[in-house]
């Protein structure tokens, strides 16, 4: 008996080892439909028909019982389609933008730099504020020397513009600055020789002298050239207002001519004597 029951498993599992099955999880259905007895298969279509009308019943009362769930469901999954459709397309519009927010990105970037490189610069020009004010105020100041006639600060002024403009070839404000020096310096350039032309005695001259090469304008041989211009323009100025028929005006234009030639020579002297001292001490320095 133990023998036949031996056999009949044995080949019930050679049959379901047969048999085409569409997945492993049917292979215990299998395996339990090949131990049952005839009349017991006879009676599976029936038993699976009931089965089956009764996971339908159950299947209707659970859509009847939950159909706002299933309805609920259903308005989600439209929701979300649209909604990710919705994406897909704000997605493409994204990308399509990104070119556009990376060259907007690098243009902030290089104005951000440009910002920051101005701001720099202010803050150092509020830092050098004061010294700046006193550059600014140079010309203007070295025009009131002129004027009154300090010479040898307006010199002084003119001379620390020079440096400047010489240590400091590139920058535009220190450039205009030695620019309106300049143009002061010509200013009292025209003074100067217009003294030169006034009633004024060698003493004077000689100062005046002093500054004109201090200014270095002229040459040594231009600038005795110009001081005989000038003392002779007022020399004949004197002479011309003179009357040359009345013997004391004639008397006292030779009394001119005489003084003028006595400044010209003691002139002429101190040059020659300042030229000298000038080679003297560059060859000492040698």
């Amino acid at each position: 008996m133990e023998i036949e029951n031996l056999t009949a498993d044995d080949s019930s599992a050679t049959m379901a080892e047969v048999l085409p099955l569409a997945s492993i999880s049917q292979q215990p259905y299998v395996s339990e439909l090949l131990s049952f007895t005839l009349d017991r298969l006879h009676k599976e279509p029936e038993l699976l028909r009931v089965d089956a009308e009764r996971i339908r019943r159950q299947m209707q009362e659970v859509a009847v019982n939950n159909y706002r769930a299933f309805i609920s469901a259903a308005d989600a999954l439209v929701s979300t389609r649209h909604e990710v459709s919705s994406i897909d397309k704000h997605l493409e519009s994204l990308i399509a933008e990104v070119p556009k927010l990376t060259s907007g990105c690098s243009e902030f970037i290089e104005s951000a730099e440009k910002i920051l490189e101005q701001r720099k610069m202010n803050q150092t020009l509020l830092a050098n504020h004061s010294t700046l004010l006193d550059l600014l105020e140079i010309p203007q100041l070295m025009d009131t020397c002129v004027r009154n006639g300090n010479y040898d600060e307006a010199l002084d002024l003119e001379a620390y513009v020079s440096k400047l403009s010489t240590m400091h070839p590139k920058l535009p404000v220190i450039q205009a600055l030695a620019a309106e020096v300049r143009q002061t310096t010509q200013s009292l350039l025209s003074q100067l020789l217009q003294k030169l032309r006034s009633n004024i005695q060698l003493p004077e001259c000689l100062r005046i002298i002093g500054y004109l090469r201090r200014i270095g304008v002229y040459s040594e041989y231009e600038m005795r050239l110009q001081f005989l211009r000038c003392r002779e323009s007022w020399l004949c100025g004197i002479l011309d207002d003179l009357d040359q028929r009345n013997a004391y005006e004639h008397l006292k234009g030779m009394e001119v001519r005489r003084i003028m030639m006595e400044d010209f020579s003691s002139a002429g002297l101190c040059i020659r004597l300042h030229l000298t001292l000038k080679l003297s001490k560059s060859c000492s320095l040698r």
